[in-house]
């Protein structure tokens, strides 16, 4: 073979890989989407079902690589979705997975046996986890990001899916806080109430997920903190939304009142229906009056 034909194969190899680790990409970055909807649905099976699928393609990345990084990642990758499963049948098939792929990693790196940290007892991050750390990786992206929303929420994202891989709790747990965050102002700008409603539920999703996973006191007091200013948030938009509806109302009584006036025919055939508007408007008032109060 000639030089010139070895360089063009080279070539053709290198954008095969090149290729290869651009469509891995996406399909983490699809993987960390449905991620973030199985938590914020509460969504358990699905959520092990990603686990499971992100550990699939780091293992293929391991094959080719023959990186134990690698193989370290998709061990933590199965082991949080063994960790959260409560499906017998699921988690035979995550125990199957972790089985081969010890096997193959020890073939092809000499004996290398991956980390499982998630599955150690009382396993609480890895052994460089300090909030000092965290801190400054949530600067770093956060400096990082720019302006667009959407740049912002894939970040802390693929953050998450990262942190996971490596068996890094504190920046898991921070990484929820941080999306949580970003829903809770996301909902606090717009002026939509529907969509408002939906932020801070998702913000509440995120809290909560991190209180479960959370067993720092001082952190747990946090998100309860968090989750509590959401709530209260979530009901100044609820009152706003009440007194724009009765002052839209009390608006349109005003209108078909001065109507009247400029109108006496009109007003004499319509004035006991006006009557009926008010009562009922008033009652209106008081069932929601009601509901904002309980």
């Amino acid at each position: 073979m000639t030089d010139i034909s070895i360089i063009s194969m080279e070539d053709k190899l290198q954008d095969l890989e090149l290729s290869s680790n651009s469509q891995q990409k996406q399909e983490q970055g699809s993987y960390g989407k449905e991620l973030i909807e199985a938590i914020l649905c509460e969504d358990q099976f699905k959520e092990i079902e990603v686990l499971k699928s992100l550990g699939d393609l780091h293992l293929e990345r391991a094959k080719l690589s023959k990186d134990s990084a690698e193989f370290d990642k998709t061990a933590g990758l199965y082991a949080a979705a063994l960790l959260r499963c409560t499906d017998s049948n699921m988690g035979q098939t995550l125990e199957h997975c972790i089985d081969n792929m010890e096997k193959l990693s020890r073939r092809l790196l000499q004996g290398h046996s991956p980390h499982f940290l998630w599955l150690q007892q009382d396993y609480w991050g890895t052994a460089e986890s300090s909030v000092s750390r965290v801190a400054e990786i949530c600067d770093k992206l956060d400096r990082g990001v720019g302006k667009s929303l959407s740049t912002i929420e894939q970040t802390y994202t693929e953050t998450l899916v990262t942190a996971i891989a490596n068996s890094d709790l504190f920046l898991e747990l921070e990484c929820l806080k941080s999306l949580g965050d970003f829903y809770l102002e996301k909902g606090r700008k717009t002026h939509n109430v529907h969509v408002t409603h939906v932020q801070f539920s998702k913000a509440t999703a995120m809290y909560n997920r991190a209180l479960r996973r959370c067993g720092d006191p001082q952190t747990k007091e946090t998100l309860q903190h968090r989750i509590k200013y959401t709530e209260k948030a979530k009901e100044e938009v609820r009152r706003r939304q009440w007194r724009a509806h009765m002052g839209h109302q009390r608006r349109n009584i005003t209108r078909t009142n001065q109507d009247h006036l400029l109108h006496p025919s009109i007003r004499e055939a319509t004035d006991p229906r006006m009557t009926n508007i008010q009562s009922e408007l008033i009652e209106e008032e008081r069932t929601i009056e009601r509901q904002v109060m309980f």
